[in-house]
This record gives C-alpha cells, structure tokens and sequence, in this order.
C-alpha cells in the first residue's frame, strides 16, 4: 500500500486513480443474470482485461518519480478507461435505445479499439516503471549472493563427500581385514579337527597301553607261581628249561605290546600338540603380520609361519631326517601362504 501522506493532491489524485483501475473487477460487467445469457457483456471481458494490464504495469509507488506532466497523463488516463468502465458497469435493457443488441455491439466495438489507444499513451510510462522495478545493481547484488552461496553449498557438498569417502574407506580397509583375517583364520580349522582326532585316539591308546601294563604286571607276578602248578613243575632240567623259554617269550610279547601301545599315545599327543601349534600360528599369524612396520618383517613372519606350518614333523612312531631332500623349502611355501592370505582378503 502507497502512504498518502506528504504526497502533492495530484499525486494522491493519481494515486486513487490508478488504484481504482488496477482494482476494478472487470467480469463483474458481464451480469448474466441481470442482462441474460444473450445480452451478457461476455465479450466485454478480454478487451478490457488487456488493458487494465497496462495499468497493472505501473505500481503506484512509483508515480512519485513520474513529472508533473506524466503523473497528469496517468489520471487523465486511468479516469478515462474507469469512465468507460462505468459506462459498461451502467448499461441496461430499459435505458438502452429500442435496440439493445446494437447497443452493446457499440459498447463492444468501443473496448476493442481501446487497447492500442492506451498503449500509444503509456508504454513509455511502463518502460520506466519497469526499469525502476528491475534494480539491476540490486539484481547484481543478489545474483553475487546466489554465487556465493552455490558456491558454498557446493564446498560444504564436497567437503561432506570427501568426509563420507574417507569413511568409506576406513570401513573397506576395517572390511579387508576382518574378511582377510576370516579367510586365514577359518583354514585353521582344519589342523583343529586334526588335534581333536588326534587327542581321541591318544586317549585310547593311553587307556591300551595301561590295560597292556597291567596285563604285565599280572603276568609277572603270576609266573612266581607257574612252577607249582602240577605239570609246570621244574624237577627236570627239561622241563625247566621249556618253563623259562616260554616265559621268556611270553615277557616279549607283553611287553613290546606295552611299548607298542605307549608309541602310539605318544605318538598321537605328539601330532595333537603339533596340529595345535599350527591351529595358533595360522590363526595368529594375520595379527603379527599386522603388527610389523615394513613389507620385509612381514616377510619375516610369513616365512616362519610357512614353515611352522608345512615342514615335516616327526610322527613320533620314526625318525625323520628333515634335512633330506624330501623337506618342502620355505621359498616355495610363502608364496602360497600369501595367496592364502589375499584370497581371504579379496
């Protein structure tokens, strides 16, 4: 709303002149119900809309800076088209001639022509009012602004994406690493189930070797009391010596089951602690490697875990020379271990 006060009286009477017309309904002049469906001012609706845009164009705020002269143009002109629309507003079938129809053909013919009339008179207005409106160095002002702030937002973007990738990575890398310590950790299992099966079977042949010492025993002291048993008696030298051998060879056979069966617990405690110890270095060996600082220590460690894993190992039922030929070098079995370690990891 323009503030009247401290205006001139032909400022303010340009002012109410121009706001009656931008505010001026045009299709109350139609009244359908008034006139009827034929003598509607329907088509006075277009015309007259075209022009109380020109009108629209000029915000009264800015009649301030028109001269004297325009600022008289603008209400001779706004008076004008109001008084036209007036006239449209006042016509009706009684005071209208005996034709009605020619009348508002009249009137018709009239708001058709009034455009380019109007428009001779105010364009130049409206040119001024328009660039008056368009403050371009405002416009510039806020287009920098809007630059800037794309700008920033654009900065604040990236910023949050290179964050967001950085993130992203750390997770991968936390995700490599779980997956590369799963992937040699879950082959550990292996030499487990191996140990289990291992200390089953040591405990059965724990459970043979006492029942063959106890066997023994029971012998031994049984044959303390073999020669009196009638027909073992040793009163000929014959008999005695047959007596002796078959101890002899009862003794032999006793005890090399004994040893037999103390070898094999011994020799199953014996792989069960070996397979252990490879179950440990498999699944440890991740976390050393880790731990080093450089590609040549974490060599180091792989080289020690290949071979603790894959060099021979006495069985515990034989010796075994681990320096023939038959010994697998440690250079070929870090490669593989590495691939391991990169399969799991991939």
């Amino acid at each position: 709303m323009v503030d009247l006060s401290g205006l001139s009286d032909l400022e303010k009477e340009a002012v109410k002149a121009l706001r009656r017309v931008q505010q001026f309904d045009i299709k109350s002049l139609v009244r359908a119900e008034e006139l009827g469906q034929k003598l509607a001012l329907t088509e006075l609706v277009e015309p007259l809309e075209k022009v109380q845009g020109l009108f629209l164009l000029l915000p009264p705020e800015h009649l301030s800076f028109f001269p004297h002269n325009q600022r008289t143009m603008i209400k001779n002109q706004a008076d004008a088209f109001y008084s036209f629309l007036e006239q449209c507003l006042n016509f009706d079938i009684e005071n209208a001639d005996s034709n009605p129809a020619a009348a508002k053909d009249s009137l018709i013919d009239k708001a058709n022509g009034l455009y380019q009339g109007y428009f001779d008179q105010l364009y130049p207005l409206i040119s001024f009012a328009t660039a008056r409106t368009q403050d371009f160095s405002r416009l510039e002002r806020e287009a920098r602004a809007a630059s800037q702030q794309a700008k920033d937002s654009a900065a604040a973007v990236l910023s949050e994406l290179e964050d967001q990738k950085k993130s992203a990575e750390a997770i991968l890398g936390e995700v490599r690493a779980s997956a590369a310590e799963q992937g040699v950790g879950r082959q550990a299992i292996h030499f487990k189930n191996e140990a289990d099966l291992h200390k089953v079977s040591a405990k059965e042949w724990m459970n043979y070797t006492v029942g063959a010492a106890v066997i023994l025993v029971a012998y031994s002291i049984a044959s303390l009391f073999l020669h009196k048993i009638p027909g073992l008696d040793s009163a000929q030298a014959y008999q005695s010596m047959q007596l002796a051998v078959s101890k002899v060879l009862i003794f032999a056979v006793f005890a090399y089951l004994l040893i037999l069966n103390a070898r094999n617990f011994l020799s199953h405690r014996h792989n069960e602690i070996i397979n252990r110890h490879r179950q440990n270095a498999l699944a440890t060996f991740t976390a050393l490697a880790e731990a080093t600082s450089d590609a040549a220590s974490s060599d180091i460690v792989l080289s020690h875990a290949a071979a603790c894993i894959f060099s021979p190992q006495e069985t515990g039922l034989t010796k075994q020379d681990t320096s023939s030929s038959d010994a697998v070098p440690s250079f070929q079995i870090v490669p593989r271990i590495g691939n391991l370690a990169s399969s799991g990891g991939a």
